[in-house]
């Protein structure tokens, strides 16, 4: 006998990203859309940082770096790729299961 129920999972993360403006300035936006992304303003950056970390947990992110977490450098990075222009604090996190 098999046992079957379906299951949806809705996740809600909540980040604060933080950035040294005096570093991510419009000369580093602009190198960075030759390169990678056509982002234009920070909280496009933001967002693009906010939805990696969601999805793919803290890792180097291709672009940025290893951002700082909750002001801290995360005890696995390599200190050459920590970038400290940017900054990544932990907010709420909601999870929702609902079976049927």
């Amino acid at each position: 006998m098999i046992f079957r129920r379906s299951c949806d999972v809705e996740r809600q993360d909540q980040y604060i990203i933080e950035f040294d403006e005096t570093v991510l300035n419009e000369e580093w936006m602009q190198s960075f859309k030759e390169v990678y992304y056509n982002f234009n303003t920070l909280s496009e950056h933001a967002e693009h940082i906010a939805q990696f970390r969601a999805r793919n947990g803290t890792q180097f992110i291709e672009g940025y770096g290893v951002p700082l977490e909750n002001g801290k450098a995360p005890s696995w990075a390599n200190k050459e790729d920590i970038n400290e222009a940017i900054n990544i604090i932990d907010g709420d996190t909601r999870l929702d299961i609902y079976s049927y």
